[in-house]
């Protein structure tokens, strides 16, 4: 059920500001609608010794995440972004899987020659883990989502990105063996490394 409300929340979001594009006039200048998508390392933050995107290199989620995000000028620093994230690959165990449907704010912090960006964002929403064999655990949660990017403008409307997401599923409870203790939450975390295109230009 929270699957399904989260992917309603996220194409909600996503239909609403492809809408807002047909109509740029209307929004003022500075509006800006970006679409985008990143491969992702996560450490899955189960079956792993710890929660540290630098360790468990061998047994890393990895997977794509498509995204979107639109601003106002009317805060000239405020995105609102949502994004869907599939860590359907690789992983500790043959068909543990986790997925995420996230949307909220992204404030730009810093920038370098308007090509180099910095924000911050705090996303919330939907996410479910499917862990093979065991009933424990498998199911959908509630998730919280800080982050950090980095966004470089290659062209006018062609972007890299880089950002570092650390995932709170406060609700989750497993096996003790296999997390730390059996009902602490779960802290899915790691890199995505992607491109975007700029709709409507910055």
């Amino acid at each position: 059920m929270i699957r399904h409300l989260s992917l309603a929340s996220f194409c909600f979001l996503l239909s609403a500001t492809l809408c807002a594009q047909s109509n740029p006039a209307a929004e003022g200048p500075g509006f800006s609608v970006i679409v985008g998508a990143g491969f992702s390392t996560f450490n899955p933050d189960y079956g792993c010794g710890n929660s540290s995107p630098f360790t468990c290199w061998n047994h890393q989620l990895i997977g794509i995440s498509p995204y979107v995000a639109a601003n106002r000028m009317v805060f000239q620093r405020l995105y609102l972004e949502g994004e869907a994230r599939f860590l359907h690959w690789h992983g500790p165990a043959n068909g543990l899987t986790e997925s995420s449907y996230l949307g909220g704010p992204s404030f730009h912090l810093l920038h370098y020659r308007k090509r180099l960006f910095f924000s911050a964002r705090f996303l919330l929403g939907g996410a479910q883990i499917t862990i093979p064999n065991d009933s424990v655990g498998s199911g959908n949660y509630f998730a919280l989502a800080p982050g950090a990017v980095f966004d470089y403008r290659m062209t006018k409307r062609l972007s890299a990105r880089a950002e570092y997401e650390y995932q709170i599923w406060p609700s989750f409870k497993g096996i003790p063996t296999v997390t730390t203790t059996g009902s602490g939450g779960l802290t899915p975390n790691g890199f995505t490394f992607g491109v975007s295109y700029t709709i409507f230009p910055w």
